[in-house]
């Protein structure tokens, strides 16, 4: 495995990979340890980087700073593929903030986003991209109906890196020699429609999440491996829960400054739970009760470094394991418009200082894969700053207590055992 060198004293070498303090929550123009690590290896022709990070450490940062000095200071033509629209017009966005051109490309039929940054081209077209320069970010959806004889960059950076798929990666691959990948291991996997029965079990399988599989196939020999291990997002509580769970192979800490909410007069610890008996995943009980505890959030305060202020809604994401509850819910908060409600496949990537989540077994009266997918039970619970509240159902832990005596090979069931236990 390659690995960077750097001076700076924050850095280190753990097990063999570079270990790198976290990006500052806010671009700036001078390079940061780990924007200089990303580049270092850059520079050195690395054909491969990978950059795991915790969720809230800075990911988007990291990749505007990175695609600003490259194309800035190394002269470089530098491709960003985000996963989203959204995400790729927070990063066109971002880019165009700090001075640097900046292209957006976006579909054929389509015309300039309302909201964009003014700063930033505008381009339906991929032929006319060797005109632009410079940056051009797109939707990785959008790169894979580009012709590489319209474009191709020096190095392209992959924001959100485990949430596409090997094969959508080596599509990526086809516009430049380089690629940086920055991603969050403890995300929801790719979604993939068809068929992939046949591929079970590989490694290097084509719907597996690309940093996985590009690792099977190449192993630490061909990739270089940095990592960021500071969280601006997630409380000290929150830490000690979600990373031995979800991150052992990724060590971080917490970096938030101190943000506290206050219910009734009494601060409010960033996890609790409130237990309910509903009788199926579909029982209204569930929705009304998040509809009860958002409402009661609304009444409290909440404390940052700029003072103590009201809970708003826009400080609240409620997050569902299904669509069927978020859309209820959605219906019974109908006259808090600036709610952020969804599932957690939709709110990925999203943060909000208080959170109200459903925890993703509630209701069955079995085990199923997808209540126990890591990857979704990871997301519901890192959306927060402050405060999450979890719903949980009083018949989760007897589901899970036979799901272990069925299933004792099936590892994650210990590890969502210690979760509940944990939160209640």
């Amino acid at each position: 495995m390659r690995t960077t060198t750097n001076t700076n004293p924050v850095t280190e070498t753990v097990s063999g990979q570079t270990t790198i303090d976290a990006a500052l929550p806010a671009p700036a123009p001078a390079p940061d340890p780990a924007t200089a690590a990303a580049l270092f290896a850059t520079w050195s022709g690395d054909p491969l980087v990978l950059i795991d990070s915790p969720p809230g450490a800075g990911k988007t940062t990291l990749i505007t700073r990175l695609a600003q000095q490259l194309a800035s200071r190394a002269h470089l033509r530098v491709a960003i593929a985000g996963q989203t629209r959204v995400q790729a017009h927070d990063l066109a966005g971002r880019i165009a903030s700090l001075g640097q051109p900046v292209t957006l490309l976006g579909g054929r039929t389509e015309r300039r986003p309302a909201g964009l940054h003014t700063e930033v081209t505008y381009q339906s077209n991929p032929g006319q991209l060797r005109r632009e320069g410079g940056i051009v970010v797109a939707t990785t959806a959008r790169w894979l109906w580009t012709a590489t004889n319209n474009y191709v960059a020096d190095v392209l950076l992959v924001d959100e890196a485990y949430q596409i798929t090997y094969a959508d990666l080596g599509a990526l691959a086809a516009f430049t020699q380089q690629l940086v990948m920055v991603g969050d291991p403890g995300q929801i996997d790719p979604v993939v429609t068809g068929d992939t029965t046949r591929w079970n079990g590989q490694p290097e399988a084509p719907d597996r999440p690309a940093p996985h599989a590009i690792l099977a196939a190449h192993g630490d020999e061909q990739v270089t491996r940095q990592r960021l291990h500071r969280s601006w997002r997630l409380g000290p509580a929150t830490v000690a829960l979600i990373q031995p769970a979800f991150y052992p192979g990724l060590p971080f800490t917490s970096a938030r400054p101190e943000e506290t909410l206050t219910l009734d007069g009494t601060p409010t610890p960033e996890l609790t739970s409130i237990p309910i008996t509903p009788t199926a995943e579909t029982d209204p009980l569930i929705c009304h009760t998040v509809a009860d505890r958002v409402r009661h959030l609304l009444t409290g305060t909440l404390t940052t470094a700029d003072g103590t202020r009201p809970v708003t809604a826009q400080d609240i994401a409620v997050i569902t394991p299904r669509v069927t509850q978020s859309a209820l819910t959605a219906a019974l908060l109908a006259d808090l418009p600036d709610l952020l409600i969804g599932t957690a496949n939709a709110i990925q990537g999203a943060e909000r200082p208080l959170a109200v989540v459903v925890h993703p077994l509630m209701g069955l009266p079995e085990v199923t894969p997808f209540g126990t997918d890591p990857g979704r039970t990871c997301v519901a619970l890192t959306r927060h700053r402050a405060h999450a509240t979890v719903i949980i159902d009083t018949n989760t832990a007897a589901c899970l207590a036979t799901a272990a005596t069925e299933h004792p090979d099936d590892t994650w069931i210990p590890i969502h055992q210690h979760i509940l236990e944990a939160l209640t």
